[in-house]
């Protein structure tokens, strides 16, 4: 019994480090360097063989926008940027050693690419309906709580869910990094459990996402990046291959490990500007974009519905009668600026929306200029604008 035991207390730091691999893989990737995707096991979707080019302008109609953004851009960590209006690319800039034809990590901005195949396979029948229980295509998860049975996929498109999931810090005890570095996240998805009952208000938790990604491939019999090449990255005629990142069972990080290039990310903003068709093919229905992005959805839903963000509108005046009569029934508030100058404004909601990472990936729409940005890089520094207020700011100059 004793030399047993001897050997059992020898073996238990071997078990700790088994048991908590995803810590060591997650210590070593703690200062996150954009292509440490390049390190991470990948599966890889492939381009078709036509690729949709947008148009070029031949002459700089935005010559003194794009001059301020080069040296608004200029030590922000971005390492690309792209404004494209009208299907014309209008500015196009790489920072080294980046460029054009780099895979960029996109994070959570891969959440839109997953909700967007979830309205492919609705649409095309491989799901029913977004008010199934996730458990009509995870059963497994009822031997976990039972109470997933409550939980349905439209919960899961909009974070509503009510899973017990520890996300934000994106340290070592953060659920996301503690699923995203497991060399088996299957167990880990299977086993988490629920906090509290599924509800109106969105919750971010990436957990949602993964499970997202298993409905999608039940329903579809196909593995997501199959199904995303298939679906997406053909049809849209992606000029670039793609990787996704997995884990060493090729079970894919559906919440944020898609890596493509700019150009390539910018086509799923162009979609959905186009209301869901391209070259004449309808790939999404019209209807899942304006429930989806619309300002009137975003506004019923707190700015979040099926995995995208939408934007908030401030207006400022300086005469208090002239805010009231602008604001159509919107709370009216006055702050004083550091100079003493009183302002009078209101918010609403606008008609733009956009797809986020971590680290300010943002794929950007602007449906009344018609525009798509995208900003690629790592965490964003300015010391005047975050990137949402440069966003915001540069519309406006086009």
């Amino acid at each position: 019994m004793r030399s047993k035991f001897y050997t059992l207390f020898l073996l238990l730091p071997v078990i700790l480090i088994l048991c908590s691999c995803y810590a060591i893989r997650a210590y070593k990737f703690r200062k996150l360097e954009t292509m440490d995707h390049e390190r991470l096991p990948f599966l890889t979707i492939i381009a078709g063989g036509s690729s949709y080019q947008y148009a070029e302008q031949k002459i700089d109609k935005y010559a003194a926008v794009s001059a301020w953004l080069d040296t608004t851009l200029q030590n922000t960590q971005t390492h690309a940027f792209l404004v494209i209006k009208n299907d014309t690319v209008v500015y196009e800039k790489y920072f080294a050693p980046y460029s054009r034809t780099t895979l960029l990590p996109s994070f959570s901005v891969a959440k839109s690419f997953v909700a967007t195949l979830v309205a492919i396979a609705y649409e095309e029948g491989k799901i029913k309906s977004l008010s199934q229980p996730v458990t009509d295509y995870i059963p497994e998860l009822l031997k976990t709580d039972a109470r997933y049975a409550n939980i349905s996929i439209q919960h899961l498109l909009d974070m509503r869910s009510g899973i017990k999931w520890n996300e934000g810090d994106y340290g070592l005890k953060d659920d996301a990094i503690k699923m995203g570095f497991r060399p088996n996240m299957l167990p880990y998805v299977l086993k988490t459990k629920i906090a509290t009952t599924a509800s109106a208000d969105s919750d971010y938790k990436s957990i949602n996402t993964m499970l997202l990604g298993l409905v999608l491939k039940k329903a579809t019999g196909k593995p997501l990046t199959q199904y995303l090449q298939e679906k997406l990255w053909q049809p849209l005629g992606m000029e670039t291959n793609a990787t996704w990142n997995t884990d060493k069972h090729k079970l894919p990080i559906t919440y944020g490990g898609l890596n493509a290039t700019a150009i390539d990310f910018a086509k799923l903003g162009s979609l959905y500007l186009k209301n869901g068709k391209w070259n004449e093919k309808q790939i999404i229905s019209a209807g899942w974009v304006n429930a989806s992005v619309s300002s009137d959805s975003m506004q019923f839903y707190g700015g979040y519905r099926n995995q995208f963000w939408g934007v908030t509108d401030y207006s400022y005046y300086a005469d208090s009668l002239e805010a009231v009569s602008k604001s159509k029934g919107a709370i009216v508030k006055s702050y004083r600026s550091k100079s003493g100058t009183k302002y009078y404004y209101f918010k609403k909601r606008s008609n733009s929306f956009y797809a986020e990472g971590i680290l300010g990936q943002f794929v950007y729409v602007v449906p009344e200029k018609n525009i798509v940005f995208v900003r690629l890089g790592h965490s964003w520094s300015h010391s005047k604008y975050y990137i949402t207020s440069l966003l915001e700011e540069l519309w406006r100059k086009y």
